[in-house]
């Protein structure tokens, strides 16, 4: 209700019962915080943090007040600690980009964003990392073999099409790199697993870094990592530090590189199969299609401290400055789920499809009823995907012409779609990503995006990646025109 100064008396009432109660202290800074008392703040997250040091939040909480005193100095070891913690906060990870953008290190803020490095002397004086800690897949003088699956390539975009008078810089780029594709072979390699991070450690203690994700480095430094798991045999490492439930980052991030050990002959060579989770059914029914039996898959969430014999890593897309989708990785998927016999199985081809998101918690469309009564006069149906298998998902994306949908994963399913097929994609002004364009790009089918109106809700504030949409019946009509549907 925004009554500050009545929350304060009684924050400090209920301190005065209990004065060893750490939330009490942290929302009390809280109050503070947000009247602007900006010391008080800071001495109240102090006094929560001598209660509970081992609380990310409280440490990220103080990070954030310093940030906005302007005083960097004090912010940087509270923001490394609370990355310490809990290596996955967002609002960590942006405090260290602004950060590191005030000091006018515009190249670390790069890095930063895109790799989840730290500077080489934040390294050494909050990690303890000097020397020779550090290495990559191809470094001589290692006892990693690195196979060499396909070179570095580039692919032509066209660009997305759009009723604005511009179209949005996220959809102009004229040319993207594609990632080259190799396997990593360590022996007596350890891998290991922590919140949004994955670190592969070589048997002489050193952390091979571009095929590790996230801030590797804390798992390097630490003294307190989980006991080891030792497997006499080879392990394929296939976890990643994003998304292990989100369809797509399982299908592009992690299940895609298994065809690099099926194209390089290695799949029976394997023992153990590491992923951080498979608990989802779609995760269950492609680790199935790739007829991988259950007694040889491991969840790093229940053991996040694996060494083998060898460990063989695939590359990382998204690691090489490259699209994290490629043109061998859609094949691999169609050649799984993509069957004749599946497709056969519908009764009929659904050629105009509207895919609903009103099963997730964010990027809804708020008046979806308005949008599906129309476009069901057009004749489209309204499918919600999570309800579905992935090969009954492959068979209605391949039979369909035109597919309207919120930006969201089960786009992911584009690439099933045949070539020319029309995507017309719809975001939030909030949030545009333009994955989904790329991938329609290297299968074919033709792009089109709406950019709705700003809508104010709990989602934007919840979910800053995922704010509901407001869609105008009249500008769907226009790029539904635009489209020739």
């Amino acid at each position: 209700m925004e009554r500050w100064d009545e929350a304060i008396t009684a924050y400090r009432r209920a301190i005065k019962l209990e004065s060893d109660n750490h939330l009490f202290h942290r929302r009390l800074a809280d109050v503070f915080q947000k009247k602007g008392l900006l010391d008080d703040a800071i001495s109240s997250y102090q006094t929560a943090i001598e209660i509970n040091p081992k609380s990310c939040w409280h440490y990220a909480a103080l990070a954030n007040t310093y940030v906005q005193q302007e005083n960097l100095s004090e912010a940087i070891p509270c923001l490394i600690q609370a990355l310490r913690i809990k290596p996955d906060m967002e609002n960590v990870h942006k405090n260290i980009a602004y950060v590191l953008k005030k000091q006018g290190r515009h190249n670390q803020v790069r890095i930063w964003k895109y790799q989840k490095k730290l500077p080489k002397d934040w390294l050494e004086k909050f990690f303890n990392l000097t020397g020779n800690w550090q290495v990559t897949s191809n470094s001589s003088k290692t006892n990693i073999t690195r196979i060499q699956v396909s070179e570095y390539s580039y692919i032509n975009l066209l660009p997305s099409q759009t009723i604005e008078s511009q179209i949005y810089p996220n959809f102009q780029k004229k040319k993207a790199k594609l990632a080259e594709a190799f396997l990593a072979v360590v022996s007596e390699g350890k891998g290991c697993v922590d919140l949004g991070t994955t670190g592969v450690i070589t048997s002489d203690n050193k952390l091979v870094t571009d095929i590790s994700t996230g801030c590797a480095e804390i798992i390097i430094s630490s003294s307190k990592l989980p006991p080891v798991y030792e497997i006499n045999g080879t392990v394929a490492f296939l976890p990643v530090n994003l998304g292990i439930n989100n369809y797509f980052h399982w299908m592009f991030d992690v299940f895609v590189r298994l065809d690099l050990l099926r194209r390089s002959n290695l799949m029976s060579t394997i023992d153990k199969f590491v992923f951080t989770n498979c608990s989802k059914k779609f995760q269950k029914e492609s680790i199935e299609a790739l007829q991988i039996s259950p007694e040889k898959v491991i969840e790093a969430r229940l053991f996040p401290n694996i060494k083998a014999r060898k460990l063989i890593v695939p590359s990382l897309m998204g690691r090489q400055g490259s699209l994290r989708v490629t043109q061998w990785g859609c094949n691999f998927l169609r050649s799984l789920f993509l069957k004749p016999e599946n497709i056969e199985k519908l009764a009929s081809k659904q050629e105009r499809i509207y895919v609903s998101r009103k099963l997730t918690p964010y990027r809804r469309i708020v008046n979806e009823e308005e949008v599906v009564n129309l476009l069901a006069k057009l004749g489209f149906i309204t499918v919600t995907l999570e309800s579905i298998s992935v090969a009954e998902q492959a068979s209605l994306m391949a039979g369909a012409k035109v597919i309207i949908s919120p930006h969201g994963a089960g786009l992911t399913n584009l690439v099933f779609c045949n070539p020319r097929t029309k995507i017309i994609e719809i975001f939030s002004p909030k949030f545009i990503n333009s994955i989904f364009w790329q991938l329609s790009n290297i299968c074919g089918l033709s792009h089109y995006h709406l950019i709705c109106e700003d809508y104010e809700d709990n989602s934007s504030v919840e979910y800053p990646w995922g704010p509901d949409i407001f869609v105008n019946l009249e500008r769907l009509l226009k790029i539904l025109e635009l489209a020739g549907v």
